[in-house]
């Protein structure tokens, strides 16, 4: 909604804002809480014992109810706004960040005031030039054909997040593009996505670097989505050897009625080693195949989803699979109190089908939620997470 400057003002943070002139500010942003449920959640560090095909691992017997922010959407806050150029052009601008619901923190991928988007664009009926941290064009493409359209839990989402993980804290890549440069395009059905994010390396071309492109089409009910992104480590070296990592989608959507059905593959390859020669190796290679239903009725929404998630990467000594499968069979129920508030229930269950090891993001596919990750899990194992909440948008 618009705020005046005097509204601003009071908000504090932001006491100084200026409104461009013929243009405007905007605040927005979303809150969601709730109450999640989960049994054999973890009881801390997993007892195992052996290596290999022999690991024998404790199974996670604990049960756990909390409090649990952004089950469906994130939290957020941010400012935006344009100023119209004339002759067609508009300059625009966006700053987001994230916070926890549950003790106000900040909870973005670099942990600033805006950690998620910080963004001025210059665009027109030919596309939009973006340049400062930007969403990664090819995972706004995967939303348009992931299951449960890329919800904060039990979706894909934990996958790409965990794949692009830099120091085991911060998002590199693959949702959050630092020091980016992007075009995109947006019109008739069609979304086109190309960014490149700088390294900044002295002595390297490819270091601390990435690139993306994502696209998705709708005509008659029918879309389709595919994208692709890369992130290369900090290597300052011209001839690239260093860890990184890749995800890929293709997916496709049909929608008829009060019906919608969505299917999509993806694949995260976590810590991949290409060397001079690329050898393909991954210490976590997470194949994702993902089927999602949805069906709306008055202002309710029913989404069944299906996922099975296969981790095929290797570690020291080469060739050793250290992955497992998960497949997991989730429903979700939302009811819009109005356009801007809603309720929602879901209910998953989560299954090891084989051996989970102890590192990357397959180790703890046994909860791909995102929501509480055991360590290790005993194949045959499973899990059931219960979540109720509620969401308003501003």
């Amino acid at each position: 909604m618009k705020k005046s400057l005097v509204a601003l003002a009071v908000l504090g943070a932001f006491s100084g804002v200026a409104l461009a002139e013929g243009g405007g500010v905007t605040v927005y942003g979303i809150i969601d809480v709730g109450i999640v449920s989960q049994n054999n959640a973890p009881t801390g560090t997993a007892s195992c014992t052996g290596t290999g095909i022999t690991l024998v691992c404790t199974p996670n017997t604990g049960h756990v109810t909390a409090f649990q922010d952004a089950q469906i959407l994130p939290s957020i806050y941010g400012l935006k706004g344009s100023e119209d150029l004339g002759g067609g052009l508009k300059a625009g601008f966006d700053l987001e960040g994230g916070f926890k619901s549950a003790n106000g923190n900040y909870n973005s991928s670099n942990g600033g005031l805006f950690g998620r988007q910080a963004v001025l664009t210059l665009g027109g009926d030919w596309g939009t030039v973006g340049g400062g941290l930007q969403l990664d064009p090819a995972f706004v493409a995967a939303i348009a054909t992931e299951p449960r359209g890329m919800t904060d839990s039990l979706s894909s989402l934990a996958f790409w997040i965990l794949s692009t993980l830099g120091n085991n804290t911060v998002l590199t890549g693959g949702i959050f593009d630092t020091n980016s440069v992007s075009y995109t395009y947006a019109g008739s059905g069609l979304y086109l996505g190309l960014l490149y994010s700088f390294g900044g390396v002295a002595g390297s071309t490819t270091a601390n670097s990435a690139y993306s492109i994502g696209g998705s089409y709708t005509n008659s009910g029918f879309t389709v989505s595919a994208g692709y992104v890369e992130d290369k480590a900090n290597v300052p070296a011209q001839n690239y050897t260093g860890a990184s990592s890749k995800d890929d989608f293709v997916g496709v959507g049909y929608a008829f009625g009060p019906y919608a059905v969505r299917v999509q593959y993806a694949e995260f390859k976590f810590n991949y080693s290409p060397g001079p020669v690329d050898s393909g190796t991954a210490a976590s290679d997470v194949k994702d195949i993902g089927v999602g239903f949805d069906w709306k009725s008055g202002a309710n929404t029913v989404n069944f989803s299906y996922y099975r998630f296969k981790d095929d990467g290797s570690s020291p000594p080469a060739g050793v699979d250290v992955g497992g499968k998960t497949t997991e069979l989730a429903l979700l129920d939302t009811y819009n109190l109005s356009k801007r508030t809603a309720v929602y229930g879901q209910v998953a269950r989560l299954k090891a089908d084989s051996l989970t090891a102890s590192s990357g993001p397959g180790a703890s596919t046994f909860a791909n939620g995102g929501i509480y990750l055991p360590a290790n899990v005993v194949p045959g194992d499973s899990s059931t997470i219960i979540g109720i909440g509620m969401q308003h948008e501003f």
